[in-house]
């Protein structure tokens, strides 16, 4: 496990944005070729890759992916492998889960499954939710499109290595909604000559606070919040005649996200014609929910409890969102918390780092979960 936990340290050095992961797929490309899988796909999606391991009869191909992006986070730790790029950061564990993939390449290159195929899929620009979409769209992807998919996400708060399951939603669907407003600018001295929108978006923020408090005691969770406002330009020469309003909307649920968004975009569109603005909307970094198939889920618990792992089971599903779920729309997906540790900092924390004496763990448990896959063809 040595050389897997200087890895680790590596691709924690090397911290790179989403859709800006040159180096780490340089890096995870020299890697993966001296694993010798059956062929590699080195730009997939962006800056993702694929390696695919054959098995000696056919059967089910199965994916592993992990996330390999870093966040806009400052490094607060005093660590001998920091990040070389100032603020950004692995704070989110994508370090870990793709150091997890490595090893498990190493077994692969050792031994592998006497029926079917494995592709690690190693995903770029999950923190925009992007990467999945991307991989999906590429033309390369109908070479590894897989029978069954797995992931994994660390998780704050939980024991170090229990494995945390649930069936159905494991985590919500989300995406960013931008608002545009539009009147007339004018002179500061003479604002009575444009089209001020102060008191629409004033009207407007108040109207969502409302709704967002009724929303809030709905069952299962769809709701949103204001992240941003802005009015105008930061000057004081100038009447403003323009407004932005930015939500993330989120759920548990596509549809319900799908029917949220468009009452709020409609309300938001009558309320500028009345009162005679033009209004535009965009969506961004969108998120399907991560939707478990019961099977998977239940492998997934087999293999834990194999390897004599604790298994926790999750009664309420994760408000936050995971670019895995997309894989859901081409095959049955099973992902899974594996435990970090009842006093690490939380995800996004500036204190943040993986634990590496979970990587093992990982490992043998994405390696128990493909040999039980296997053994039925």
């Amino acid at each position: 496990m040595k050389d897997i936990i200087e890895l680790r340290h590596q691709l924690h050095a090397l911290a790179e944005l989403s859709g800006q992961e040159v180096e780490t797929n340089r890096f995870l490309c020299k890697w993966m070729e001296a694993t010798q899988p059956d062929f590699l796909i080195k730009n997939l999606g962006g800056y993702g890759l694929a390696a695919l391991y054959r098995g000696q009869h056919p059967g089910k191909r199965i994916m592993i992916r992990a996330d390999i992006d870093a966040l806009h986070i400052p490094e607060a730790n005093s660590l001998a492998y920091c990040s070389l790029h100032q603020g950004i950061s692995h704070k989110c564990g994508h370090d870990g889960h793709t150091a997890i993939l490595c090893g498990l390449a190493q077994r692969l290159s050792q031994h592998r499954p006497e029926h079917g195929e494995v592709v690690l899929l190693f995903q770029p620009a999950e923190e925009t939710g992007q990467g999945a979409k991307a991989i999906l769209n590429d033309p390369q992807f109908k070479d590894i499109v897989p029978d069954t998919a797995y992931g994994l996400h660390n998780l704050p708060g939980f024991e170090k290595g229990q494995v945390l399951i649930r069936k159905g939603c494991f985590a919500a669907a989300s995406f960013g909604l931008k608002m545009i407003f539009e009147g007339k600018i004018a002179h500061a001295s003479q604002p009575e000559t444009g089209k001020s929108p102060s008191e629409l978006l004033a009207l407007l923020i108040h109207q969502l606070e409302k709704k967002r408090e009724m929303l809030h005691a709905v069952k299962p969770l769809t709701t949103f919040v204001i992240t941003h406002a802005r009015l105008g330009e930061t000057t004081f020469g100038v009447a403003p005649g323009m407004a932005e309003l930015w939500l993330t909307l989120r759920s548990f649920n596509d549809r319900h996200l799908e029917l949220l968004a468009n009452e709020v975009v409609e309300m938001c569109r009558a309320k500028a014609k009345n009162h005679l603005f033009d209004f535009s909307f965009s969506m961004h970094e969108a998120f399907s929910a991560t939707n478990n198939n019961d099977n998977n889920v239940n492998l997934i618990e087999n293999a834990a409890t194999q390897l004599g792992l604790f298994v926790g089971y999750l009664t309420d599903p994760f408000r936050w969102s995971e670019d895995f779920g997309r894989f859901g729309q081409v095959c049955p997906i099973g992902f899974f918390g594996l435990g970090s540790g009842l006093e690490q900092p939380a995800l996004h924390d500036i204190r943040f780092d993986f634990p590496d004496d979970i990587l093992q763990t990982g490992i043998a448990l994405f390696d128990r979960i493909i040999r039980l896959e296997t053994e039925g063809h």
